[in-house]
């Protein structure tokens, strides 16, 4: 289980050191979306070339956090405040190359606060008003021409809105997204990052000088929980601004985990529907409560008060379930037809082509099928 829809794209594949005169810094993504990572500190970046539409002059980009080195690293480089001496409140001020313990305290914040609330970087969503201003402002005839099948709902052409800019949106750590796009719906699947391989610790002051500390089990669950629903809530509402085709995101996370026999498998944590009207009147920018926010959507979460998720079932397509039950009823009856399993599985491919009604009139195409060699 985990991957059920056709079309995959992977995120966080991509790191490019920038040398400049202003020092070294990370860049995570492609062009059109990047999370820019350096010692002035940590930008998320969008332009219109992730909906290949060029030449309209928008683009985004916000500060979401400080700077590259470790915390471990700046622990050790980092010089103490001289008495009666203020610290500085630029998280990227450098003093003789080295920051002041109450820097290094700050820089933390700030990109823990982008991790856990990557929610508040976006734009919030905006309504089918906008989408036809924006249509009407293009100078563009190719463009407004793609833009406007956007909007009257080509599916093919959405979808290759969505390919890119996933294809071109980058995050610090790693996820995978499977989508499919049916009638007005959205479905995500969201292969979220896994609870390892986030932060195990933080800086902290003791007794005069700056240490590392091990976050609690509780605090790490904590972060967790809150990194994965905002990914969720980050993503939805930039699918909603791709297209007001779209009126309904079901948005279902999942992760990998070791069941009783050592083996690997999906376990899906949360899968929502959420919906456009309340994402148009929602300021993503003061959501703090990431938790009360999707428990306003059918929702099928269980987060227990220590902020754990215990497995749920997501969301189906349900008219492609019943399809699908019907056409393994169809192939068991050909096989008891006396037809073997290499055979139908040869036609299976232009048998589920086509949804049929019944599953005699699956039987009766798989036969036609058969029929024709």
């Amino acid at each position: 289980m985990g991957i059920r829809f056709s079309k995959s794209v992977k995120l966080g594949n991509y790191l490019r050191l920038n040398i400049s005169k202003s020092g070294v810094s990370a860049s995570i993504g492609k062009k059109g979306a990047t999370v820019n990572i350096g010692n002035r500190g940590t930008f998320l970046n969008l332009s219109p070339s992730l909906l290949g539409i060029n030449g309209t002059g928008l683009s985004y980009r916000k500060k979401i956090g400080g700077g590259t080195s470790s915390f471990a690293e700046q622990i050790k480089n980092a010089k103490k405040p001289a008495p009666n001496t203020k610290p500085s409140a630029s998280i990227g001020t450098q003093v003789n190359n080295m920051k002041t313990y109450q820097e290094v305290l700050e820089e933390y914040e700030k990109n823990l606060e982008a991790r856990i609330h990557l929610h508040k970087y976006t734009e919030n969503v905006m309504n089918q008003a906008f989408f036809d201003d924006y249509a009407a402002q293009m100078e563009s005839e190719a463009g407004k021409e793609l833009y406007l099948l956007n909007m009257a709902g080509d599916e093919d052409t959405i979808e290759n809105f969505i390919g890119s800019f996933m294809n071109n949106l980058e995050l610090p750590y790693d996820a995978r997204v499977n989508y499919e796009l049916e009638d007005h719906v959205l479905y995500v699947d969201l292969d979220l990052p896994e609870i390892e391989n986030l932060p195990t610790d933080y800086p902290a002051i003791s007794s005069g000088k700056l240490i590392s500390k091990k976050k609690t089990s509780v605090q790490m669950k904590e972060e967790y929980a809150q990194t994965v629903m905002s990914l969720g809530v980050f993503l939805s509402a930039n699918f909603f601004n791709l297209s007001p085709y779209i009126e309904m995101i079901i948005m279902s996370g999942f992760t990998s985990v070791r069941n009783r026999d050592g083996d690997l498998v999906d376990q899906y944590l949360y899968s929502v529907k959420y919906t456009r009207d309340i994402f148009e009147e929602t300021d993503l920018h003061e959501l703090e409560d990431l938790y009360a926010f999707i428990c306003r959507f059918e929702n099928r979460i269980n987060l227990s008060q220590t902020f754990i998720f215990k497995a749920i079932k997501p969301y189906e397509d349900e008219d492609k379930e019943i399809s699908d039950a019907m056409l393994e009823e169809a192939v068991l009856a050909l096989k008891e037809l006396g037809f073997s399993d290499d055979t139908v599985r040869k036609i299976l491919p232009a048998l589920s082509e086509e949804p049929e009604a019944t599953v005699s009139d699956y039987v009766k195409k798989g036969l036609k099928l058969l029929s024709e060699g």
